[in-house]
């Protein structure tokens, strides 16, 4: 038996472990005395309770603060609660506190919100791309880390944040190591003294208010950090962690996906009570192994616990996520099948077993010497300290058990720590968001500096884009592209539609794009599949995926607008959703995913008349002024067909996702969104183009390399 809750001897302790409930995920107003009393008991009896006036006076008397906190602590849910009741805050200042995903963002303010007996949205609220459940009144704020490096673009000081708490900074995305650069900035500015009395004036109703950084984490880089934030002084938080027993594989499994349903049965036939989390690399392989435990459980034996299958990944819509949250019924065990997403930023009540395949779904940015680079997801090796977190999660609640598929010797040959995203991932958005607030990211103090080919690949990109020009200072069209919510080649074809005259139609495809699930979902049996391609041929378009969703939208647009009449006209209410999620049922069609389309396009259509563009300027049915415009925010995406009938983007040779309405088509010139790796390189949501028009930005092209 080992126990992977050890713990470093080189930190300041301000707690003993102890135990705690479990965070519900609803937010209710107006609690009942006994459960408000029964949330304050189990907010007194987390790990880092003891600790609170310590945390409180050490972020009183420092700018910045590192807290490592063992999963299970409560540092996420409690550490802005003490500031606020304490009144570091100014009486209209904020504690914004971000996330890397916004699975955490959520659950975790309607978390806070509950035990502050607060409606969410009121004194504790939450911003993620597309959603802002938040008012004036609203005084902890939980960000994901990317919108809140958005809030810069009208808010370059943060003058209403006196508090930034950047939790899971372990994690080292891009956007977290972006952020925290620009905190820094911010904090030396907010701290310098003013030039003049009269500069002086203006600066005391709020940047004479020091901004205070909390970087919190789960793992033990403390030092790193701490050196990183001018030797900030380093707080240590136990927290509650049950021996872990951990089983290897004798030999490399082959299969993940067999290995693991494997694993699972033995566990659900022979083991004690409990729940499983299987980790697995991303959403298809989720998909298919839900689909097989759930063939299997069916033909369980009478007298065996019945099997409740949970997915739980970032592109999961809100309400399938919280499931995974929601206790499973009476006489069942929960199997709960995730991503990374489930390692630190949310806890899952009641697991006992955790199943690891070692491995998750990693972006790479192939950046040439020259040119554009190509950024594909593939699976990759985790680290030692991934592997810990997993195991870790079996003990939450128990002593558990974590089976690992791959071999011990594996393990020691893991990196410590993943590499950060900085220094695998495209910096198309860093460097354009950075260019808008008039930084180079070169200059940057970042905690890993970026390779030096990636950040050329992507400024060349910056340049075809448009965003900026030859000698690298941002254009008008830049400038613009930075203020929509959208990746800059979404952002860059919806601006170009202004002038192709088609931007209702653009829109509707970058929001459908924008969306977080897909509106085809993958089905787990060939009848299930050949049904669904029956049902949505009627959508195909035959230059490709994109205006193949463009007519999905649209069709889902005609019911619900049918939806509407009808109900009002019979003076009904509250049945078009139902409706509207039977039609899309029939279809095989997300209608989640086509609802949260459709607020986003809201959004964007606002965002539109904010920069002057028509949002209902369209082409009506022809396409090509469609495709023009996804082309140009696409140019660097493309593919062109070899004299042996293959494809090749750059040099890298790529198939069509089967997947595409053109798997099975060989059009000469072809965009896409994105590359995966799987057996081979495959592009994903694709359409058709006629060599000419990469013709016509040779030029531009030639020029940019």
């Amino acid at each position: 038996m080992e126990d992977v809750g050890s713990r470093p001897n080189k930190k300041r302790r301000i707690n003993d472990a102890s135990t705690s409930n479990h965070a519900d995920i609803s937010a209710t107003h107006g609690l009942q005395s006994g459960k408000l009393m029964a949330l304050q008991r189990s907010r007194e009896l987390l790990p880092i309770w003891p600790g609170k006036d310590a945390i409180v006076d050490a972020v009183k008397h420092s700018d910045s603060v590192v807290i490592i906190g063992e999963p299970g602590s409560g540092k996420t849910t409690q550490v802005p609660q003490y500031l606020l009741d304490a009144g570091l805050i100014s009486p209209e200042g904020l504690i914004a506190v971000t996330q890397p995903r916004k699975v955490a963002a959520t659950t975790i303010a309607a978390r806070v919100a509950q035990e502050r007996n607060a409606k969410l949205g009121s004194e504790v609220g939450y911003a993620i791309r597309f959603d802002d459940q938040s008012s004036p009144e609203t005084r902890i704020k939980f960000y994901t880390d990317g919108m809140l490096l958005r809030e810069m673009l009208n808010d370059s000081q943060l003058k209403r944040c006196d508090v930034v708490i950047v939790d899971e900074a372990h994690e080292r995305t891009l956007r977290t190591d972006v952020l925290l650069a620009n905190l820094k900035r911010i904090q030396k500015a907010r701290s310098a003294e003013p030039n003049d009395k009269k500069e002086g004036k203006r600066k005391e109703r709020w940047e004479r208010r020091p901004l205070k950084i909390i970087v919190m984490s789960a793992s033990l880089q403390a030092e790193r950090f701490s050196r990183y934030l001018n030797n900030a002084p380093v707080l240590y938080v136990k927290g509650r962690q049950h021996p872990v027993r951990l089983f290897y594989s004798k030999t490399s499994q082959e299969d993940y996906l067999d290995s693991a349903l494997r694993t699972f049965f033995q566990i659900h036939y022979e083991k004690e009570p409990g729940d499983v989390l299987i980790f697995l690399p991303g959403q298809e392989d989720i998909e298919n192994l839900a689909s097989t435990i759930k063939l299997y459980a069916a033909q369980r034996p009478m007298d065996s616990l019945d099997v409740a299958v949970r997915p739980l990944y970032a592109a999961l819509p809100v309400a399938k996520q919280h499931e995974a949250f929601y206790k499973a019924p009476q006489n069942t065990r929960k199997c709960v099948l995730a991503t990374n997403i489930a390692e630190t930023s949310v806890t899952i009540p009641n697991i006992r077993f955790v199943i690891d395949c070692g491995l998750c779904n990693e972006k790479r940015y192939l950046a040439p010497e020259k040119g554009p680079g190509i950024e594909r997801l593939s699976p990759t090796e985790i680290s030692q300290s991934s592997a810990i977190q997993r195991a870790g999660r079996a003990g939450r609640d128990g002593p558990g058990k974590c089976f690992r598929l791959y071999t011990e010797q594996t393990y020691k040959q893991l990196l410590p720590a993943q590499i950060p995203e900085i220094k695998r991932c495209d910096l198309n958005f860093a460097i354009l968001q950075q260019k808008s607030f008039g930084y180079d990211i070169e200059e940057m103090d970042l905690m890993d500096k970026p390779e030096l080919n990636a950040v050329k690949a992507s400024k060349t990109i910056l340049k075809i884009l448009g965003a900026v020009n030859q000698q690298f200072e941002i254009t008008s069209v830049g400038k613009l592209m930075a203020k929509l919510p959208l990746e800059p080649h979404l952002a860059r074809a919806l601006l170009q539609s202004k002038e192709n005259g088609c931007t209702k139609e653009v829109i509707s495809i970058v929001s459908i794009l924008s969306a977080s699930s897909k509106v085809f979902y993958d089905l787990p049996n060939n009848e299930d599949r050949e049904a669904a391609f029956q049902a949505r041929s009627k959508f195909h378009h035959p230059s490709g995926d994109h205006l193949t969703l463009l007519n999905v939208f649209r069709a889902y647009d005609e019911i619900s607008e049918g939806v509407k009449s009808s109900s009002s006209s019979n003076g009904q209410n509250g049945i078009g959703r139902g409706e509207r999620k039977e039609w899309c049922r029939r279809q095989f069609l997300n209608e989640r995913a086509l609802a949260e389309a459709t607020r986003i396009r809201d959004q964007l259509e606002r965002a539109c008349q904010q920069a002057s563009i028509d949002p209902k300027q369209s082409c009506g049915d022809a396409h090509e002024p469609v495709l023009k415009s996804l082309f140009r925010g696409l140019v660097h995406h493309t593919a062109l067909k070899q004299l042996d009938g293959s494809y090749k983007a750059g040099e890298l040779p790529i198939k069509i996702h089967p997947s595409s309405v053109l798997c099975d088509k060989k059009p000469t010139g072809l965009m896409y969104e994105e590359l995966v790796l799987t057996s081979f390189h495959y592009a994903r949501c694709v359409s058709a183009f006629p060599p000419a028009w990469q013709m016509e930005w040779s030029d531009s092209l030639r020029k940019s390399l």
